[in-house]
């Protein structure tokens, strides 16, 4: 009897691959005097269960993970031109205040929130600020690459997050820095 109770079970939930055995060629003996429950439970173990096709959940192997999918934070970026940083820092006056989209990988981030990272793009180096902390970058994106819109100020950074930046990285903010409104992460 708990045999059949576990079978309809299962059964009820799907996760048996393949229909029962069927029953013996004998009908199921059901006593009158039997409980309501037993009846019920004799029945259920008479008529097979349907097969599924699909794997449940019991049976279905761990998937291999996926590729890290492209990650988008802040703005939608509509700017559609890459400006290569090179040509900013050539002249950083030219592009202030421009709104620009800049691509490269990501050396650093800040380690406390996620508010600012640097930004690599072959020889050059620019420092990002995420428009007003409205967004953050995740603390381990370093090393992936990076699609960055937003507005370009020229000068020399010294707010709080640049001497953060210098302490963390070790090295000097770089005199040009990006006041991110959107980022999109590879």
């Amino acid at each position: 009897m708990k045999r059949a109770v576990l079978v309809t079970l299962f059964s009820a939930l799907g996760c048996l691959r393949q229909p029962p055995a069927p029953p013996p060629a004998s009908a199921p003996q059901v006593q009158p005097e039997a409980a309501p429950s037993q009846a019920v439970a004799a029945q259920a173990v008479a008529a097979p269960a349907p097969a599924h096709e699909a794997p449940c959940a019991a049976h279905e192997q761990p998937a291999a993970p996926a590729a890290a999918a492209a990650r988008h934070l802040g703005a939608p970026i509509t700017v559609t031109e890459r400006t290569p940083l090179a040509a900013i820092m050539a002249t950083p006056a030219r592009f202030s205040g421009q709104t620009v989209r800049l691509e490269g990988t990501v050396s650093a981030v800040c380690q406390s929130a996620g508010c600012w990272m640097q930004l690599n793009d072959t020889e050059q180096r620019v420092h990002i600020k995420m428009h007003g902390h409205s967004f953050f970058i995740p603390r381990n994106a370093s090393g992936r690459h990076a699609i960055v819109q937003g507005t370009v100020i020229s000068g020399n950074p010294n707010g709080h997050c640049e001497q953060e930046a210098a302490e963390q990285t070790g090295q000097p903010v770089a005199r040009l820095e990006i006041d991110a409104t959107g980022v999109e992460l590879d």
